[in-house]
């Protein structure tokens, strides 16, 4: 994958991302109770983690010629640590 594809993929994602914070924002603020802010959250902190992970794994695609086996490997483990650790029981 191209270095500058890659990166307009991931700004693609973070715009999606920041979309989808600021359309959570003005749903509370238009239904300020404290069951539509839960509901709102809950689906923000579904999405969140999936769109981050997905962020990742396209700049570790976009670093794949440059960066070693070892690196890519404790690349994508922190990712994984992080999606893992979002996630709630």
């Amino acid at each position: 994958m191209a270095e500058e594809h890659a990166a307009r993929i991931m700004l693609t994602i973070r715009v999606m991302l920041t979309l989808i914070s600021a359309t959570g924002v003005y749903l509370m603020y238009k239904n300020p109770t404290i069951e539509a802010g839960l509901k709102i959250n809950s689906f923000i902190i579904i999405i969140n983690p999936l769109l981050f992970l997905v962020l990742n794994m396209v700049g570790v695609a976009g670093l794949a010629g440059k960066v070693s086996f070892l690196k890519l490997g404790l690349i994508l483990s922190g990712a994984l640590l992080i999606f893992l650790g979002t996630i709630t029981k």
